[in-house]
């Protein structure tokens, strides 16, 4: 090991290891009213105002950084997410950010090196642009792998055509209880080595069972509900890996149980790190914005102005996208004057995309005109302020919902999407300063990711997305914003996500992927 390598473990064991700051949107708006105040200053205010911002930045996006990189190098989902060059380019950036932070860009405690620091931060703003679509593609080419079974990035108990090959069934049935799944299938479990295994208990030999009962006659026959070995641990596939606390909701075993498992926990994962990015994505652009531009990214803002604007524009790609007008969306808001406190292109980007997708759903379900009204609904109450978008696009049935909050699931191939619109879709992912300009030249649809991530930005601080559908009819999105301005930013903790992580996996595959990356960070 060469002593660039362990210095750049050193440095990310010092800041991984520590706890980051989250921050409320109270805070974000105070501070940013603040440092307004004193931007124009050419007194030591001024830049005392400044430096104390700085010193924080300085202080936490390392840690954010370094937390970031190592949940990505340790990767707590079940894929070899290493192997695709998009993730490595990705953990290669973290990297060079942190120790371009750390080693490169002094304390911002003269004027001289606030201003380097700044010159910093507008780098990295750059580049966090960029990683959003960096991610975005490879979560395409993750999927794709899953869907070609490839061994280099899918381990050999996710492999469909490793369990064909081994003559058993994919599907994984229901006991006639409903209950529990029918332990007589073939499935994966937990082997007391801590690794995910395949099993087939109808090989299993009678005398698995260790205890013999008194068959009346002198003899013994073995216990046949102690067939089962010691270490078959079926509940623990389900409770280890998946949002249930139990494994009793059948839903889960109804055709791919443990693809199900592995699916959730790789949400989990991605959710996570988009949260991170989200986080710290925030505060870069915030400082910049204000010291570049003099308005800061967190405002009491008027909703009702973003979601018209949402509504005008996602009308205006849709028309350009298909040549004729689009469904007319009625914006209906029985308390039009309401204000929060909020970032402003985060609600924007969030109905954009919502609206978005119900017309693309209106004009294909229908195949004709006249159209019908797409309605949004903004309500004001104590706690939210919520809205509605109600489409009649044909909906979708209940056992596909689930689908639509996965990463690994897109609706277009990315070829599909021109490289202009490519172009606009990198360079403008989530930035305060383009994106409301220049979402209208965007296309209707291919980035794939867009309602997980749009819930990852609701949940961000305190809200919720979610979804109702009716088969054949239509659905019903709700979009909750919480008006409290002191919910802190809600990304779990590194430590807490590596603890619910799948165990690791061995394979061939993965062990050559190990090796050949021990030298990374």
């Amino acid at each position: 090991m060469n002593s660039t390598t362990q210095l750049q473990k050193d440095l990310f064991r010092r800041f991984a290891s520590k706890e980051m700051t989250k921050l409320t949107l109270s805070q974000y708006y105070t501070a940013g009213r603040h440092l307004l105040k004193h931007r124009n200053s050419d007194s030591d205010a001024g830049f005392s105002a400044f430096q104390l911002t700085a010193n924080f930045l300085y202080r936490e996006l390392p840690v954010r950084i370094g937390q970031t990189a190592t949940g990505l190098k340790q990767n707590p989902s079940p894929y070899n997410i290493r192997q695709i060059p998009q993730f490595r380019t990705l953990l290669d950036d973290y990297v060079d950010d942190l120790s371009h932070l750390v080693d490169r860009t002094p304390p911002p405690t003269t004027p001289d090196a606030n201003e380097k620091f700044v010159d910093t931060l507008r780098s990295l703003k750059r580049k966090y642009r960029a990683n959003m679509w960096t991610l975005s593609q490879g979560l395409r080419e993750l999927s794709t792998a899953i869907n070609v079974n490839d061994p280099t990035i899918v381990p050999d108990f996710l492999r469909t055509d490793t369990l064909v090959q081994r003559g058993n069934s994919v599907p994984h049935y229901l006991s006639s209880t409903m209950a529990y799944p029918d332990l007589s299938a073939p499935m994966a479990y937990l082997a007391p080595s801590g690794k995910m295994e395949m099993t087939d208990p109808s090989t299993w030999s009678v005398s698995a069972g260790p205890t013999l009962v008194n068959d009346g006659g002198g003899g013994g026959v073995r216990d046949p509900r102690l067939l089962t070995p010691q270490q078959w641990t079926p509940n623990r596939v389900c409770s280890e890996f998946c949002d249930e606390a139990t494994c009793r909701n059948p839903r889960l075993w109804f055709s791919d149980g443990t693809q199900r498992c592995a699916e959730n926990q790789t949400r989990r994962f991605f959710d996570w790190l988009y949260s991170m990015n989200l986080g710290t994505q925030l505060l870069i652009e915030d400082h910049v914005a204000i010291h570049d531009y003099g308005h800061n990214l967190v405002q009491i803002i008027q909703p009702l102005d973003i979601a018209n604007r949402a509504a005008h524009d996602a009308s205006a790609i849709c028309q350009r996208h298909y040549g004729f007008a689009s469904p007319v969306i009625k914006v209906i808001a029985p308390t039009p004057g309401v204000t929060t406190t909020y970032v402003p292109h985060y609600l924007y980007s969030m109905l954009f995309q919502l609206l978005k997708n119900a017309l693309r759903a209106t004009i294909e379900h229908h195949q004709g005109q006249p159209f019908p009204v797409i309605k949004l609904v903004m309500s004001s109450g104590d706690e939210d302020v919520t809205f509605k978008i109600s489409d009649e696009g044909g909906g979708v049935p209940l056992s596909q919902v689930d689908a639509i909050w996965s990463y690994l699931k897109t609706t277009k191939d990315v070829g599909e999407v021109g490289q202009t619109q490519k172009t606009v879709v990198r360079n403008s992912a989530l930035s305060s300063i383009t994106f409301m300009n220049r979402a209208s030249d965007m296309p209707l649809f291919g980035a794939g990711d867009g309602l997980p991530m749009a819930r990852q930005i609701a949940r961000y601080f305190g809200g919720d997305l979610d979804l109702v559908s009716m088969e054949g009819v239509g659905t019903d999105v709700y979009l909750h914003l919480s008006r409290s301005r002191n919910v802190a930013e809600h990304t779990p903790d590194l430590c807490t996500l590596l603890e619910s992580s799948f165990p690791t996996i061995s394979t061939a595959s993965s062990a050559s992927s190990s090796s050949s990356s021990s030298a990374a960070i």
